[in-house]
């Protein structure tokens, strides 16, 4: 294959030239729309797309370094990256109605803090400079010349094993420190992003004023204790039937809390059609030809190829791959299927298989020795070439053209898209409801889906009602929206599950409760059994009911009631000690407590937290309230979002 490859070099380089234009073409940008609109559009401030696209590759290279992303990696990532850009305009309009600036002060301070920061960001550039003067060195000599004079050159504190704070902060006083490209940067983020949200905080914060009154109430409630016994009934021991909540129920449930069901964001439900992308005979018999031609090409003593070159470069295994197809385990051990073992079991050093089949795909696998123990069991180290059986172009596209006939058929008025899926023996599925680039359930993320569902309004109006076909890694989908609803609405079809749910559980809860009440005399009768006698036991023990003696605060956990319950709250609290109190509903079932003893805590202790909860509380309610503030900022202004003009996510 290598050598083949060595000959037709000039050639395959032509057609793969030749394919970055056709894929630039059908890739998922739109250049002849997408160069006359900005990204996005934020109080008539635009998003360059060459701005948007240069942070989505520093992210990816950064974060990233090199591995693969997939299509909804890809838009979840590009979705996060235009929040940043909206969310740093309203920012920057924030801290210019207010007056907000960066001090010399301030900036000093921020760089004296954050030595670790900028002694990486530092490094970073370091090497980045040492390397191009590597690159420029015209010998050997002159490289380790200039590579040691510009080492010498850097400050001392970056070099040294041991940092220096005082160099430092003496080096920071000095104009060598702002001739780095990342100091200037740096400063800049200081300058206009990092100090001025800081001051943006301290104002919106301002109003925060925890009093330490309220702090030792919620102190005392969290550090005091309760011993008590409890007696339980899961909901789990009463189900009820889904029928018995009707459709009446869950609307007046619905109307009466019709807060609770805000619609958040933009949502629609898709009839659609699948098909499974799978390997065919034909596609399994053109990767075994594959496998076979690379065995042929290792087999060959003419050849230069090697089983390690040639792993690193067709093996689909990234485990191995890397390693020139060696694998950390032996063959023989069990880690590996039986195929796999035989076939590596069988081999002698050196030696190479022709194509083994497994589940995985097809091997070559290589022996580079094989080892008995003092049991007589015989072990290989081993490495392969892992070629994965996957679904052709032509059979991918055989299944396009299933679905594309739907479609036409559909655009043409011919059919409807019920009746043409039927005629090609294709089930019509319902999806749940989906938010923007959101998955359907069974079929998972669809690159394409969102833009079919929500078109930008700069885009010719589509009268098609059928989707592209649409695709990912396991299926080929056409689709049909069905339904919409607007972020802001209140919908019951979207909640009617959660309500049902919901309703059967506090029937579940209640028939619990009448359950409990039942048995109530026998449970302010039960003492507990000390005794091994498991038919003892057994007979105090009353059906249904679980018994506990338990110690904790009203925030604590609960068997029957959770963890910071609000009803446990006030059972602990209104409740005379040494007496069980009512039979009380909860999300679990129903509970009863007796409480026997309440502990109070040390006054030292409750000092001592106090104060801890007003400097908490200040801190975490001023970034709360702050939070807030910004994402109202967000939610109330107008954003033109022109994403789907250069991606179709």
């Amino acid at each position: 294959m290598l050598t083949w490859i060595n000959e037709k070099a000039k050639w395959v380089i032509v057609i793969f030239a030749a394919g970055i234009v056709v894929g630039l073409l059908a890739m998922d940008r739109v250049p002849n729309i997408a160069q006359n609109y900005p990204v996005g559009v934020v109080n008539d401030k635009k998003i360059s797309y060459a701005e948007f696209d240069s942070r989505v590759k520093m992210i990816v290279q950064n974060q990233y370094q090199g591995q693969h992303l997939e299509d909804e990696q890809y838009t979840r990532l590009r979705s996060d990256v235009f929040r940043s850009f909206v969310r740093q305009i309203l920012m920057n309009e924030q801290f210019e109605k207010a007056g907000l600036a960066a001090s010399v002060a301030e900036l000093k301070s921020d760089f004296k803090r954050n030595p670790d920061a900028i002694r990486g960001r530092l490094v970073q550039e370091a090497q980045a400079r040492l390397y191009a003067i590597q690159q420029q060195a015209t010998s050997q000599e002159d490289m380790i010349q200039r590579s040691q004079a510009y080492i010498a050159s850097l400050p001392k504190f970056l070099v040294d094993s041991t940092f220096n704070k005082d160099e430092f902060d003496a080096w920071l006083e000095t104009p060598e420190a702002f001739r780095w490209n990342m100091m200037l940067r740096y400063e800049e983020e200081l300058k206009t992003s990092i100090i001025p949200s800081r001051q943006l905080q301290a104002l919106v914060g301002a109003s925060v004023h925890p009093t330490s009154l309220e702090a030792e109430w919620n102190v005392n409630r969290r550090l005091t204790d309760f011993d008590f016994d409890v007696a339980y009934v899961s909901n789990s021991e009463f189900p009820q039937d889904d029928k018995a909540v009707d459709e009446a129920m869950m609307k007046g449930y619905f109307n009466a809390h019709q807060d609770s069901f805000f619609v958040e964001k933009d949502m629609a439900k898709f009839q659609y059609v699948m098909l499974p992308v799978e390997a065919t005979t034909g596609d399994d018999e053109r990767i075994r030809e594959y496998a076979m031609t690379l065995f042929y090409q290792l087999s060959d003593t003419s050849s230069t190829a090697n089983f390690e070159d040639m792993a690193r470069i067709s093996s689909e295994d990234p485990g191995s791959a890397e390693k020139g197809g060696m694998l950390d385990q032996e063959a023989g051990k069990g880690a590996f299927v039986e195929e796999f073992e035989k076939a590596a079991l069988a081999l002698d050093s050196g030696a190479i298989s022709e194509p083994v089949k497994s589940r995985f795909g097809y091997h070559i696998i290589k022996s580079y020795g094989k080892s008995t123990d003092s049991t007589g069991a015989v072990t290989a180290k081993v490495g392969h070439i892992l070629l994965t059986v996957t679904a052709s172009s032509e059979t991918i596209d055989s299944l396009e053209q299933i679905l594309s006939g739907i479609k036409s058929e559909v655009d043409a008025g011919i059919k409807d898209f019920a009746t043409a899926a039927k005629e090609r023996n294709l089930e019509v599925k319902e999806s749940n409801w989906v938010g923007r680039n959101e998955n359907i359930n069974e079929v998972g993320y669809l690159k394409g889906l969102s833009s079919f569902a929500w078109p930008n309004e700069n885009l010719p109006d589509d009268e098609s009602i059928v989707s592209p076909v649409l695709r990912n890694s396991k299926w080929v989908v056409a689709a049909v929206k069905t339904a919409d609803i607007k972020a802001g609405d209140r919908e019951f079809s979207l909640y009617a599950e959660q309500i049902k749910g919901t309703l059967v559980s506090r029937k579940s809860s209640a028939a619990a409760a009448a359950y409990l009440n039942s048995v109530v005399d026998k449970v302010k009768a039960y003492v507990p059994v000390d005794s091994a006698d498991s038919a003892a036991v057994a007979a105090a023990a009353i059906d249904k009911v679980n018994i506990e003696s338990k110690s904790a605060s009203v925030e604590g956990y609960v068997p029957g009631f959770g963890y910071a319950n609000e009803k446990i709250a006030k059972v602990l609290n209104g409740q005379k000690i040494g007496e069980w109190g009512p039979v009380v509903e909860t999300d679990m079932g129903a509970a009863m407590v007796k409480v026997k003893a309440k502990k109070t805590p040390e006054a030292e202790a409750v000092k001592t937290s106090t104060k801890e909860d007003v400097e908490n509380t200040a801190r975490f309610a001023s970034m709360t309230i702050f939070n807030d503030y910004i994402s109202k900022i967000e939610n109330g202004t107008l954003v033109e979002n022109n994403l789907d003009l250069f991606y179709k996510d």
